[in-house]
């Protein structure tokens, strides 16, 4: 199905919101995910499907100093 990551078109082949971390080889530390302007909590990741056409928005939190 084709949705969108942060505002980018994707073929994705999973189904859920944990799927699509792991599709996209991302760690879970750090990370915040919000479906169509939703945030998504960790624990639900599993069970929260994805649509086509969703729009995903994954953030990133950036150690530095």
């Amino acid at each position: 199905m084709n949705i969108f990551i942060n505002d980018s078109a994707y073929e994705f082949h999973g189904v859920n919101v944990q799927d699509l971390i792991e599709d996209l080889q991302k760690e879970g530390q750090g990370i915040a995910v919000a479906i169509d302007q939703t945030v998504i909590a960790r624990s639900a990741w599993q069970s929260t499907l994805l649509m086509p056409e969703s729009r995903v928005f994954i953030f990133e939190s950036i150690a530095g100093g």
